[in-house]
């Protein structure tokens, strides 16, 4: 099988199981000659801008009393970057967490974290191969 329909096979695998959406799809259509490590390039951005929120996140919630509008607040600006790269099961984890910061419920707020970060290392590994794939195929 040729690299480019591994890497295809590997970003409809991910839709099927909901981790993508067509959005990461539509990312590599506007990928061309003139920009070709576009899709590397937003795939390194959000992961490098994502651990940091991640990191954020914790330690708001390792606060006996969190403050839960900034906490609210980088939530939301992850939700958005996650659906802006297609990691739609991400983003849908962060609107139950924008939920859990509006309750002030902790234990909710830290069990969804957890399941964020849990997504976020399955979707690295996943898109880690699928940059590699493209590393070998542009022999970059």
């Amino acid at each position: 099988m040729a690299l480019l329909e591994q890497q295809l096979e590997l970003v409809k695998c991910m839709q099927a199981e909901g981790i993508l959406d067509d959005q990461f799809s539509q990312l590599i259509q506007l990928q061309d000659e003139s920009n070709p490590d576009f899709v590397k390039e937003v795939v390194e951005l959000y992961f490098d801008d994502s651990v940091g929120k991640i990191e954020k996140v914790y330690q708001l919630l390792s606060s006996p009393t969190p403050d839960y509008d900034e906490l609210d607040q980088i939530v939301h600006q992850f939700k958005g970057s996650s659906a802006s790269l297609g990691a739609t099961y991400i983003a849908q984890l962060c609107i139950k967490l924008r939920e859990g910061c509006q309750q002030q419920n902790a234990a909710a707020c830290q069990q969804l974290v957890l399941q964020i970060r849990e997504a976020f290392v399955q979707l690295k590994g996943r898109l880690d191969v699928y940059l590699q794939l493209d590393k070998q195929r542009t022999g970059g």
